[in-house]
């Protein structure tokens, strides 16, 4: 019996601000690493599942689309930004086993080389759960007949895995935010209010977007780190909204990013005002 083994990638990236969570039981955090042109950072890794897990650590290409949606490029498609970040950063271990519960650090370090023009470089870090190998099929008990010669069986196994963005910024990189075409979409049962997020200068952007009533200190609705990389000058953003909570808000509404980058030098904000219409 011939046994074939594909593999199904399940490979999430995460840009919030909380630990990110992959399939699998695997925890990262930071979820984000914005490093200076020299120097290095941590990221800890932890194993929140019941079995022991090995994962293969390494440094991939990814790119923002204009719908937010993160995706992979073959480095032989890398641009001089992309190839740069990839020579520049180095982390280790490459390769991990954690038992339950266990947690461990991975170095991040970065070197810039001398002449580097000012930017932002970016690589992502990808932390991948290698697969367990098949169990060999058991021995046919005594007097069954035997799989024919070309029989076939499919094990589907699924590897998982989650990449967090590591940002290298060399001098001053000036950025922008600001937001446009806000509207309330969705139905009575499930609100949402999307949103042009617009992005200016060299660097990325990232924060929080929040559904405000004028006169409210508390936001109606939020959703934390939200970014919008330099390789897009705009993207679309969706804001899930309590319907309870948007019925009970009487007053104006508005929409506003606030940069939460601690990194970023200068973070803006923007903010444009919502027009109610009857949903739908």
């Amino acid at each position: 019996m011939i046994r074939l083994m594909m593999l199904a990638a399940g490979l999430g990236l995460a840009l919030a601000a909380a630990p990110a969570r992959a399939q699998g039981d695997l925890l990262v955090a930071p979820t984000r690493l914005v490093l200076g042109a020299v120097g290095g950072g941590e990221v800890i890794v932890s194993n929140t599942g019941q079995r022991t897990t090995t994962y293969r650590i390494s440094l991939v290409l990814r790119r923002m689309d204009e719908a937010g949606q993160i995706r992979p490029v073959d480095e032989a498609e890398a641009r001089p930004a992309e190839a740069a970040a990839l020579d520049m950063l180095n982390h280790a271990p490459r390769k991990i086993t954690l038992a339950p519960g266990q947690s461990q650090t991975v170095r991040v370090g970065v070197r810039a080389p001398a002449g580097l023009a000012a930017g932002e470089y970016r690589a992502h870090l990808l932390f991948r759960a290698v697969p367990d190998a098949p169990e060999a099929a058991p021995p046919p008990p005594p007097g069954a007949t035997p799989p024919a010669a070309d029989g076939m069986s499919i094990a589907l196994t699924p590897i998982y895995g989650v990449a967090i963005p590591l940002i290298v910024r060399v001098g001053e990189v000036p950025g922008t935010a600001k937001l446009a075409d806000a509207r309330l979409e969705g139905s009575a049962e499930a609100p949402s209010v999307t949103v042009t997020l617009e992005r200016g200068g060299a660097r990325s952007i990232y924060g929080t977007l929040e559904l405000r009533e004028a006169g409210r200190a508390e936001p109606v609705a939020l959703v934390k780190g939200i970014a919008a990389y330099p390789e897009i000058a705009r993207r679309s953003v969706s804001l899930p909204i309590d319907p309870k909570k948007l019925a009970q808000a009487k007053g104006a509404l508005s929409v506003r990013f606030v940069e939460t980058d601690p990194a970023a030098s200068g973070a803006s904000q923007s903010e444009v005002p919502l027009a109610r219409a009857p949903a739908k």
